[in-house]
């Protein structure tokens, strides 16, 4: 199921309010891999890295960028397992452990969808854990082309140019279906389902409407914390509030098959 990337984001992880200089000492645990992916529709568990799929929808949108700034990830443990008193009441007083970032991510890329990973061996506790949360922060990096914003996607309208982006911080949490085990579960899969997101049938968003209020030859759709007036405010508010709905998680079993 792992694919390794050429341009994989190659970061340190940090345990934060930690005790100790290596908190699993000790401790049975198993690593995993920890991947985000950009899906059009269905897709199987052994889908290509770099697969590249129609990316126009209801011949109105071409999408040829599309990136995140993921500013902390965190594992919460399950309720019931042990773990989640122990662990957490022997290193940093909390049910959850924490990676921190940042993580810049390209989930569309040159036109084509992306299949990113995080991490091929993070070492987790061999403990059940029942969600993973995102913490979505500012990309700080002054020589990013994400400075200051949180999501960008880049594109066109109907053969004009855009850029959406937004600074807004939110965090978003996804459930196991059943808790994910290191050792039994091999990696973490997010999937941003990006034609639910930029269809008009299933999204509801009428991107014609957004209009080059400028005359620029771009057409600059925002959603700052610091504006609620500019054109193109509220169809930028409608992307990014539809932008929950478009993330969904899974996580690779042992026993899976690759067919």
């Amino acid at each position: 199921m792992l694919k390794g990337m050429a341009v994989a984001i190659v970061l340190p992880f940090a345990f934060i309010g930690c005790e100790n200089d290596n908190p699993l000492e000790g401790i049975d645990s198993e690593k995993v891999a920890v991947q985000f992916r950009a899906t059009n529709g269905t897709v199987t568990k052994s889908a290509v890295q770099g697969e590249t799929r129609a990316l126009l929808f209801d011949n109105l949108v071409n999408i040829t960028t599309f990136k995140i700034n993921v500013g902390e990830i965190e594992f919460d443990f399950d309720d019931d397992d042990k773990w989640a008193y122990k662990f957490g009441g022997s290193y940093s007083y909390d049910d959850d452990i924490k990676l921190k970032g940042p993580f810049e991510i390209d989930l569309i890329s040159k036109g084509t969808l992306q299949v990113k990973t995080l991490f091929t061996g993070l070492e987790l506790p061999k403990a059940k854990f029942e969600e993973i949360e995102f913490k979505m922060k500012k990309n700080r990096d002054k020589n990013s082309l994400m400075y200051n914003q949180t999501i960008r996607i880049e594109g066109d309208i109907l053969g004009i140019p855009f850029i959406f982006a937004s600074d807004k911080e939110f965090d978003f949490e996804i459930e196991f279906d059943k808790p994910f085990i290191p050792g039994e579960n091999l990696s973490v899969i997010v999937d941003f389902h990006v034609n639910q997101l930029f269809s008009h049938s299933l999204s509801g968003i009428d991107f014609s409407k957004a209009i080059d209020y400028n005359k620029n030859g771009i057409i600059e759709i925002y959603y700052n914390d610091d504006d609620n007036q500019s054109y193109n405010y509220l169809l930028g508010k409608k992307i990014w509030e539809w932008f929950y709905d478009i993330i969904d998680c899974d996580f690779d079993d042992d026993d899976d098959d690759d067919d």
